[in-house]
């Protein structure tokens, strides 16, 4: 395997894949720090406290009306504050993953209770292991609702979440027969939920369970939920599956065959568990090779969340929701069973000026004091190129951002500079490598 140069660039690199972007300086300590040490620093974050983020969540006074519009709104909000000032950026960065990976909607789901506690599930087991995640999943309100599950009997089996279960999340196409899917389908009636409560609350009525003999991926057994989802991850095409599906979350998409192998290894070897599996995804050359560095089009939700993080705004920028339901990438709105397609579908120019608009309003919130006092044009646009990155932009473009700041070759004085400066970080956010990650 090739050796990592470790350095800015590739240190900027892993902040912006494993989590939401860094300051100068949290990127100065990870190159101090080296690969390994920031790597388990991330991934190893149970032990890094949260406290003013819970603080910050408590003082926001959400609608905790399971039902009303504003609870729906308050929801979002809550997650971009958890992505904005976490201390534990993977975390977040896992939990999204989930998300679109289990992808769920509130366009069905009509409580924004189910959503929120399916949103803790997969935060629970972020890095955790995946059959328990999957176990959780098969069993979570939200996604009972939202698949039918609850509403399959031994009389009527509902095949979709059965069938998602094999092509979406544990398997992929091509690897399942549809006679697996009518097995899988069986196997999890019974699996239901009871409304007499309010929310609503999961459990197991063996009485519409379907205990006829099934078999599934070539084993015949009377199998339940339980049993499917494990002889599905016991499968070499699941762990190929996964290690491809999170290689290209963090590195870059259609991975070679044999890196695909070396991962899906190591995911099988610990048991399915996460946490090795990213820790070598994190940790290895591919990573950081030119194939993933800059190469993928910033989400919108990567696009907020980056721009106020590395910004260091005090506040959330107002309007934020609202500005990723423009932008395409609503969170708990996923467009499908299958999640937001990502890439060049995030670049329209409805979504690129709504990107504009929020990242003027975020630098009207800015304080400039937090890049430090700069002496000429020069200056300015380094430090501000590496405080909002590092990038690299053409000869061309820094030559016109240093124009911009000092018009005339006088670079100013007092709120005309401040103006200046502003400017500076808006035209920064609007470039068309920015849009990159």
């Amino acid at each position: 395997m090739t050796a990592v140069s470790w350095d800015r660039t590739t240190a900027a690199h892993l902040y912006r894949r494993a989590g939401f972007g860094a300051t100068a300086e949290e990127i100065s300590a990870a190159v101090s720090d080296g690969l390994e040490k920031t790597v388990d620093r991330l991934v190893n974050y149970e032990g890094i406290p949260n406290d003013l983020l819970d603080y910050r969540l408590a003082g926001m006074n959400l609608d905790v009306n399971p039902v009303s519009l504003k609870s729906f709104v308050d929801m979002v909000r809550a997650w971009l504050i958890r992505m904005i000032y976490t201390t534990r950026p993977l975390e977040e960065r896992m939990t999204l993953f989930w998300h679109n990976h289990f992808a769920t909607s509130f366009m069905k789901v009509s409580e924004s209770d189910l959503m929120r506690f399916q949103n803790d599930l997969f935060r629970k087991y972020a890095v955790g292991n995946f059959i328990e995640l999957c176990i959780g999943v098969a069993k979570d309100r939200a996604m009972q609702y939202w698949l039918d599950n609850h509403l399959s009997t031994k009389d009527h089996p509902n095949e979709n979440f059965g069938r998602e279960l094999l092509e979406l999340f544990t398997l992929g196409r091509g690897n399942y027969t549809e006679a697996d899917v009518s097995a899988s389908a069986r196997s999890f009636t019974g699996w239901t939920l009871a409304f007499a409560t309010f929310p609503c609350t999961y459990y197991y009525d063996d009485t519409i369970h379907d205990h006829g003999l099934k078999t599934f991926l070539g084993q015949t057994g009377d199998w339940n939920g339980d049993h499917i989802i494990r002889m599905a991850c016991a499968q070499p095409a699941h762990a190929r599956f996964i290690a491809s599906k999170l290689f290209a979350y963090f590195a870059y998409d259609n991975p070679e065959p044999d890196v695909v192998d070396r991962f899906a290894e190591i995911y099988s070897g610990s048991g399915t568990d996460l946490k090795p599996l990213v820790t070598a995804i994190l940790t290895s050359s591919e990573m950081y090779s030119p194939r993933a560095i800059g190469t993928r089009v910033k989400s919108p939700v990567e696009h907020v969340v980056m721009t106020c993080r590395m910004l260091g705004l005090l506040q959330e920028v107002p309007g934020s929701r609202d500005r990723l339901d423009e932008q395409g990438q609503l969170l708990y709105a996923p467009p499908d069973v299958s999640g937001w397609k990502g890439g060049l579908t995030w670049i329209t120019s409805a979504a690129l000026l709504s990107r504009i608009n929020f990242s003027n309003a975020a630098v009207a919130q800015f304080d400039l004091a937090r890049f430090g006092a700069v002496k000429d044009a020069a200056s300015a646009v380094n430090v501000y190129l590496d405080q909002l990155g590092p990038m690299q932009i053409t000869e061309a473009t820094r030559q016109a951002l240093k124009d911009y700041v000092a018009p005339g070759g006088v670079f100013p004085q007092g709120s005309a500079q401040d103006t200046r400066l502003r400017g500076l970080a808006r035209m920064i956010l609007s470039l068309p490598e920015w849009q990159m990650i």
